[in-house]
């Protein structure tokens, strides 16, 4: 049997291949071409020539005036590379130096055949340690302009001629450690993007361009990738498609639609964005150390439209600290007022504490204070939304059927609720706030027909209480700011009125036989009943740190209790005068007095207190 492989014939073979004239010519013309290329090339290549073309290339690339201080340095093998030192680029339309760019060092690879003729192309660039400066200045014109004849294909993208500079070959851009600053003179805002690395992968100027690159922004890093199918399209004020993604700890999003860069810039497609809080987004802009938590989380998903610096989110769902809702919005970032949220929201539950956590930063400070949001930011933003949910919680508070909007302007902010049910019954309010709660604001809310003993046992009150079912309205306002509000501060009136209830933790006749007595005693001594009244009105103003009893009157069968005096609720104190009133006028009032803290007060009987000498 013959073997597939002749060890002896392959070895006679090779010798024969060694000896020959072929394998001689072979191996001439691998050492002529690395001569070529060592030797010989440099000689007909001039670095000076290449050094000035590709100074007049960088140049009608950006739109910059390049200079290259450092001498250029050509290698020619394993392919002709050109890396150039010391390379900045100038605004070319001032006569004062303007710096726009600078790089350690610019590596391009170019054609020989064009390098000989004393016109090298360049393509494959790579950037090491570059640094560009983007500045939009005060009128609103930029220090960057399109020049050379990149300029040239964006103008002619959908010419019926194209430009021939549609077909200059570009290939990969890679950057290593970049820095972008961006200073906006008309907001007077700057900011620094570092270590930007990565590549973009653009053949020719009509080809499909991607990119990915990686940063470091306020201390956290991101990744960026960008795909667009007509890049010339987009950049000459016509439309394509794009494709984007951002990703960081505080932020990510992408979209997925169609845009241009005209003059006012367009985009439309899908948008999912999703961040780790609001006050994690304010630390970020800062640049401060990020807070902990995911509870506040929240999420975008929707339809989105962007044109002269409005958004419209259409088919929108949000997740916002735990809770959905679907609706519209839009944001306009150069109202007159400053950005404006509009729009409409709906949920089927939300958390009305969460979400002011999720929203608002916390007031800094203590006691009432460091419990409310700061809405210092509504100087800034203005609102005008329409919310509604089945289901709303703030604290003990659950509302349902909730319709309600937020409007703010010029720090100005207004939460009304036109209608929710409450412990059964209708409730309805508005909150006010002027100068973002500086100049302090005001609270009006009305409750209608609701089970006054179902809030009481939510809330968790205890001592005598006339529950039933009735009206509680209040009205009040504060002078003081709102980071500095105390209870002492707040004025107004409260109005109360209560139908077939009855007053709790309160024996009216075992009351009576403890004050005809005439012996101090505390509340709780009778409080092993309930007193059955048929009306309850209690009227009172707010003013100091205190609350004053206009109208107290409880009405049973056929007697009647009244209260009159202050009740300072700084301190949970009590200082009131009462009486139990038989309908009969023949029979005398059994009168008291109320001291202490709630809710066990002292009771005087006004025969055990002393008369005046």
């Amino acid at each position: 049997m013959t073997p597939f492989f002749d060890k002896a014939k392959w070895k006679a073979g090779l010798r024969a291949l060694v000896a020959s004239r072929t394998f001689a010519i072979l191996v001439a013309g691998v050492f002529v071409a690395i001569v070529l290329f060592k030797v010989a090339l440099p000689l007909f290549v001039s670095t000076a020539s290449v050094k000035v073309n590709m100074e007049r290339a960088l140049s009608s690339w950006t739109g910059a005036r390049a200079s290259i201080s450092g001498d250029p340095e050509i290698s020619f093998w394993p392919r002709p590379v050109l890396t150039l030192r010391n390379v900045t680029f100038e605004a070319a339309e001032t006569d004062t130096p303007q710096q726009l760019a600078t790089a350690d060092a610019i590596a391009a690879g170019f054609d020989i055949l064009a390098a000989l003729r004393g016109t090298p192309v360049f393509y494959d660039f790579h950037l090491v340690n570059p640094s560009f400066t983007v500045e939009r200045r005060a009128d609103g014109s930029f220090n960057w302009r399109r020049a050379g004849w990149m300029a040239d294909a964006i103008a002619n993208a959908s010419s019926a001629s194209p430009s021939t500079a549609r077909n200059i070959p570009i290939g990969d851009i890679t950057i290593d450690n970049g820095t972008l600053d961006l200073i906006d003179r008309v907001t007077d805002s700057a900011y620094r993007v570092k270590n930007i690395s990565g590549s973009v992968q653009w053949q020719t100027p009509t080809a499909r361009m991607s990119a990915s690159l990686s940063a470091l922004m306020n201390g956290q890093k991101v990744e960026w990738s960008l795909t667009c199918d007509e890049p010339l399209m987009l950049l000459s004020g016509h439309n394509s498609t794009i494709q984007t993604s951002f990703a960081s700890a505080p932020l990510s999003f992408a979209f997925d639609g169609t845009g241009n860069g005209s003059d006012h810039p367009f985009v439309s497609g899908q948008l999912q964005l999703s961040a780790r809080s609001v006050r994690t987004l304010l630390a970020w802009h800062d640049a401060q150390a990020l807070p902990g938590g995911t509870a506040e989380a929240f999420a975008i998903d929707t339809s989105m439209t962007m044109s002269r610096g409005t958004m419209k989110m259409d088919n929108l769902s949000l997740s916002l600290a735990g809770d959905s809702a679907t609706g519209v919005l839009d944001i306009a970032w150069f109202h007159r007022n400053g950005p404006r949220v509009e729009g409409t929201l709906a949920f089927d539950r939300i958390d009305l504490t969460s979400l002011a956590a999720a929203v608002l930063p916390p007031q800094t400070g203590s006691g009432m204070a460091g419990t409310l949001p700061d809405i210092g930011f509504l100087k800034q933003i203005g609102f005008d939304l329409r919310l509604s949910a089945q289901e709303a919680a703030y604290g003990p508070v659950a509302l349902t059927d909730i319709a309600a909007g937020i409007m703010a302007q010029n720090g100005r902010l207004s939460i009304d609720i036109g209608d929710a049910t409450y412990s059964g019954g209708s409730l309805s309010g508005r909150l006010s706030l002027a100068g973002d709660g500086a100049d302090g604001g005001r609270l009006q809310a009305s409750l209608k027909n609701a089970d006054l003993g179902a809030i009481a046992a939510g809330f968790g009150l205890g001592g005598p209480l006339p529950l039933g079912r009735g009206l509680l309205s209040i009205d009040l306002a504060t002078l003081q700011p709102l980071a500095a509000i105390t209870p002492s501060g707040i004025s107004g009136e409260l109005h109360y009125q209560a139908r077939d209830g009855v007053l709790t933790n309160f024996n009216g006749a075992e009351f009576e036989r403890l004050v005809s007595e005439g012996d101090f005693f505390p509340a709780s001594q009778a409080s092993d009943g309930s007193f059955a009244f048929m009306t309850a009105e209690i009227v009172a103003t707010l003013k100091r740190g205190e609350a004053e009893l206009v109208k107290a009157d409880i009405r049973g069968d056929g007697k009647t209790l009244s209260f009159a005096g202050v009740i300072p609720y700084r301190s949970g104190g009590l200082a009131l005068a009462g009486a139990i009133r038989p309908d009969d006028t023949t029979l005398k009032p059994v009168r008291f007095f109320i001291g202490g803290s709630w809710p066990n007060p002292v009771i005087s009987p006004l025969s055990a207190i002393p008369a005046e000498p």
